[in-house]
């Protein structure tokens, strides 16, 4: 199954790793990722998602499109290492999570995604197994007063898997990473009195990322179709019989 850059079936949808055809640069494919898990820690000081709400434990689901042919976004990489990159209109990444009920969506000012896989580094004589890659997607401004910072990383890392096809169009795990992960923080602090207005951190332990999901706006609507549903059924169970 190809999910954005990558292929995953079951349990992993059966490994971060069946293999993806490579697409040029110049394909401008637009590709959905879902990434799943479960919350693992959480600093939520400001109740961003949810006021008293113990996370820890919670499912979370973040959405994230990519785009490899982003214009105006910038492309740096070796044999071994590579990093697409934009800001504004030419940020290649964003993301929409779900947790709690809450939505928050990242990227309106920088993303990037970014592969490193020292198997294939010329010479390598220390930790040359070592696999990674990194999406990330950011909204850092100052407005009226306040800065703000909010951004999401999601990623994995394994140290006996490979990645063939690293240029930033289509990456594959041929061993699935032993470790994915989301990290989502926001903040924003009060220029004048350094006070925080807004703080939470949430860490995630990500257990399957799949693919062929619809553009954000849709999943929103699939999302609020969801809650309705449920609301529905349960108005049918509460109906005396």
């Amino acid at each position: 199954m190809k999910i954005g850059r990558y292929a995953v079936a079951a349990p992993w949808v059966a490994a971060l790793g069946a293999s993806l055809a490579l697409a040029g640069p110049a394909s401008a494919t637009v590709y959905n990722l879902t990434y799943s898990g479960v919350v693992t820690s959480a600093l939520d000081t400001t109740g961003e998602f949810g006021p008293g709400a113990s996370l820890v434990g919670m499912s979370f689901v973040a959405n994230v499109i990519y785009d490899d042919a982003k214009a105006g976004a910038t492309y740096v990489g070796d044999v071994y290492y590579d990093n697409y990159s934009g800001y504004g209109a030419a940020n290649p990444v964003t993301a929409t999570i779900l947790l709690n009920g809450v939505t928050r969506t990242f990227g309106a000012t920088q993303g990037y995604d970014d592969r490193l896989d020292r198997t294939l580094q010329p010479g390598c004589t220390l930790n040359c197994t070592d696999v990674s890659f990194q999406q990330h997607a950011e909204d850092r401004f100052t407005k009226d007063g306040f800065y703000t910072l909010n951004y999401i990383n999601l990623g994995g890392s394994s140290s006996d898997g490979a990645l063939s096809g690293l240029a930033h169009t289509a990456p594959v795990f041929t061993n699935p990473p032993v470790d994915l992960y989301a990290y989502v923080n926001l903040f924003t602090q009060d220029t004048t009195t350094l006070a925080a207005t807004h703080s939470a951190a949430v860490s995630v332990r990500i257990d399957s990322v799949t693919g062929g999901v619809p553009e954000p706006q849709t999943w929103a609507l699939m999302v609020l179709g969801f809650g309705a549903a449920g609301a529905t059924l349960r108005r049918r169970a509460a109906r005396p019989g």
